[in-house]
């Protein structure tokens, strides 16, 4: 076994001092560019790694986040990871991921995990509400909510404007003309419940992103001369690209069957339902956005590939990203103000999907 490259070794290969090689490994310091660079390359050269099991014992910091997101089934997982690792390495970090959702699991099911990943505190992307005694609040290290639930002004959150950007977007398409509003990904109907009692709940939503978004829906509807009509409103348990395309195959089923007309434009809660929606409308001969439209939320990078390329909501996923790791970052460094609370902003991105005027 080839014995560990030593910060001393990196020092005599580079002609510099141990300590320079330390600032350079900590950001530090003050020196010519072209000496960082060199013991960059000569760190590269060497193959040297940070012994971050010394580093811990020395400092007590392990210079890692970590991150506590949903399984990478939808792309806005893995889209979110990669800005929340750029946005780390900006200011030092490196970062450690455990993911959840795999047979329902929540993000309170990582917690033991966390404590065995050297991690000096986490972020967590919730996929559900967690109750206001979840252990998630009690964590020995800092907590940052990435996420559209209530927080109850325990940790620091992070959050965009759901609400308010897909009630935009439905105004946008009644203004352009759009007669029939469908909304796909909608939060999951029990089969007891009634129109009323499901619109009820939805009306007295306050956070979660799918509840958001689909009372942004009902309320721009209602705001503007129309009826909800919950017949277009598809209900699902995952916002995925299966159930997207699920959904948009049931919807053709009651149309065929004459309960419906096809919709001509469909909002959905995020752009992965908007690629399953597409793929399903698509194979059965409809056109986009000649005869629906469609529109998604996120703004992921395969929304410019898909067929037709997708319009959706940009929530600034790199501001979002960007805002969790920097409330994390000062927590760990010392910072014992006040709880905050962050919202990035939204605006649409129109691409062939729907051509809605800016």
């Amino acid at each position: 076994m080839s014995k560990r490259v030593t910060i001393t070794q990196v020092a005599a290969a580079a002609g510099v001092s141990i300590k320079t090689v330390s600032n350079v490994l900590n950001d530090t310091g003050n020196m010519r560019p072209q000496t960082r660079a060199r013991v960059r390359r000569v760190m590269d050269e060497l193959g040297y790694q940070v012994n971050l099991a010394a580093r811990t014992m020395r400092t007590g910091a392990t210079k890692l986040l970590g991150l506590g997101i949903a399984d990478f089934s939808q792309p806005f997982s893995a889209y979110l990871t990669d800005n929340i690792i750029q946005a780390a390495r900006a200011r030092g970090y490196g970062v450690v991921t455990s993911t959840y959702g795999f047979h329902h699991q929540s993000a309170e099911s990582i917690l033991p995990e966390t404590h065995k990943l050297p991690a000096d505190g986490w972020i967590f992307f919730l996929g559900d509400r967690a109750a206001e005694d979840s252990p998630i609040f009690s964590q020995s290290y800092p907590v940052v909510f990435a996420s559209e639930f209530d927080a109850f002004g325990k940790v620091d959150s992070v959050t965009m404007p759901s609400y308010e950007m897909t009630k935009d977007v439905v105004t946008r398409l009644i203004r352009s003309g759009k007669q029939r509003i469908a909304f796909a990904g909608a939060p999951l109907r029990s089969e007891d419940e009634s129109e009323s009692d499901y619109l009820a709940r939805i009306d007295a939503s306050c956070f979660g992103t799918v509840d958001m978004r689909t009372k942004g829906y009902c309320d721009a509807l209602r705001e503007n001369g129309r009826t909800v009509d919950t017949r277009v409103i598809r209900d699902c348990m995952f916002i995925d690209h299966k159930n997207g395309a699920e959904l948009a195959a049931h919807l053709l089923e009651d149309i065929d069957a004459g309960h419906l007309e096809l919709p001509d434009a469909i909002v959905c809660a995020n752009d992965a339902v908007a690629f399953g929606v597409i793929h399903a409308l698509a194979s059965r001969g409809v056109r986009i956005p000649e005869d629906v439209a469609i529109v998604g939320f996120d703004n992921v990078p395969e929304a410019q590939y898909s067929n037709p390329t997708l319009t959706t909501i940009n929530p600034h996923v790199d501001d979002f990203a960007r805002a969790a790791v920097d409330f994390l970052i000062e927590r760990i460094e010392g910072y014992k103000g006040p709880v905050r609370r962050y919202s990035t902003t939204c605006d649409l991105q129109i691409r062939q999907s729907a051509l809605l005027e800016l």
